[in-house]
């Protein structure tokens, strides 16, 4: 019986020809064709959709596009990364611009794409290919995937935007692990006589609220401020009152548990860091601040959580900024870090790329004025 079972499948591999001969079909196991094409950039899978009915059946499986994404996290080969904005002066688009010209080219700056929009948006964030929008006029939220031009339902209206008057302090977005969701967390600040009031609220795609999340500790009528998302988490960097001298810490707060905390921050040569920025690079959490008024000092969390992780990655001095700028920058951004270990960074209107290996600094041309989010072309919806 075995045999029999092993002849239909050569049959099946075998082809006869006029000439009486056997040529071999050509034949890849299922498994092998799911390995190859969950490690090809998205541009090509959208095109091979239209090789096969199988194919296209395979690509938009919510499966393989979860592979595709743990596979363009670790291969930059085939992780095609841009930056998403919203430019004020156009309030019903929203653009990017590609990262690795950023670094090849540094002499013209890379040429943006828009996107209309059918009304105005904030971006509140991205995460694994996810854009969260936020809708400036209605007060909702929703998400979009460019690369596969896939949106989401909208949310309903954030509870302070029905009473007009709250304004957006603190927002991110993220992704919950352990539930398999997304969310996306808002606070809003308002005045009534004389009081100053924080409501903070949470939305996770797939349901109908907004849930409110109690005694949140963030300081009181705090400028807008995106959270930076690491490890299932959302970081900003506050000011912890009600110690002697105050300081700044990381606020944590995590999506699964929705519960704060906080992280600590380097204290080099046991100094506080004051007025901290952060960002995302590799992966990692990145903090920068002025040191002892000469330098701007970046460093790396390299375990999330982990306060002895911290780990110097550069110092900048002032005056290298000063000869693009002409004056000191209010902050600096840690936006990027390429594979060859060079850091883009934002300083007002200006990109620099900062090279880790000989101290090099570079002033990018053009502007860059706006909240520049990391955007990895993906295959991920989600089917609330």
């Amino acid at each position: 019986m075995g045999e029999e079972n092993d002849t239909t499948k050569r049959q099946q591999y075998l082809s006869s020809t006029g000439d009486g001969l056997l040529h071999r079909q050509p034949f890849l196991p299922d498994e092998l064709v799911f390995e190859i094409l969950s490690r090809l950039q998205v541009k090509s899978l959208l095109q091979f959709q239209s090789v096969c009915k199988s194919w296209k059946t395979l690509i938009s499986n919510p499966q393989f596009a979860q592979t595709h994404l743990r596979n363009l996290i670790v291969d930059p080969t085939i992780n095609h990364q841009r930056f998403f904005y919203s430019p004020e002066s156009k309030p019903c688009k929203i653009a990017s611009i590609p990262v690795k010209p950023l670094f090849e080219n540094l002499s013209e700056p890379p040429k943006a794409i828009e996107f209309s929009m059918e009304h105005e948006y904030d971006i509140f964030g991205s995460c694994n290919g996810l854009l969260c929008l936020f809708s400036v006029k209605e007060g909702y939220v929703t998400l979009l995937n460019p690369s596969i031009e896939w949106k989401s339902k909208i949310s309903p209206t954030l509870d302070s935007y029905k009473y007009h008057k709250y304004w957006i302090t603190y927002h991110g977005f993220g992704y919950d692990h352990v539930n398999d969701r997304y969310k996306v967390l808002a606070v809003a600040c308002s005045v009534a006589n004389g009081i100053i009031k924080n409501l903070t609220q949470i939305h996770t795609f797939g349901e109908n609220s907004w849930t409110t999340i109690p005694n949140f500790p963030f300081p009181i009528g705090s400028v807008s401020c995106s959270g930076r998302y690491v490890s299932g988490t959302l970081n900003w960097v506050i000011v912890k009152t009600g110690v002697s001298p105050n300081r700044n810490v990381i606020l944590s707060f995590d999506l699964a548990k929705e519960t704060c905390k906080e992280v600590l921050l380097p204290k080099p040569d046991g100094v506080n860091v004051c007025n901290g920025v952060l960002g995302v690079l590799s992966n990692c959490l990145c903090v920068c601040f002025v040191s002892n008024k000469t330098h701007w000092d970046f460093w790396l969390m390299k375990k999330y959580g982990v306060a002895e992780s911290w780990t110097r990655l550069m110092m900048i001095p002032l005056d290298k900024i000063l000869q693009c700028l002409q004056f000191r920058p209010s902050f600096i951004r840690p936006l990027f870090m390429s594979e060859n270990s060079s850091v883009l960074l934002r300083a007002y209107n200006k990109f620099f790329i900062y090279n880790l290996n000989n101290g090099r600094l570079d002033c990018l041309p053009g502007s860059f004025l706006y909240d520049y989010y990391i955007y990895h072309e993906s295959l991920v919806s989600q089917n609330f």
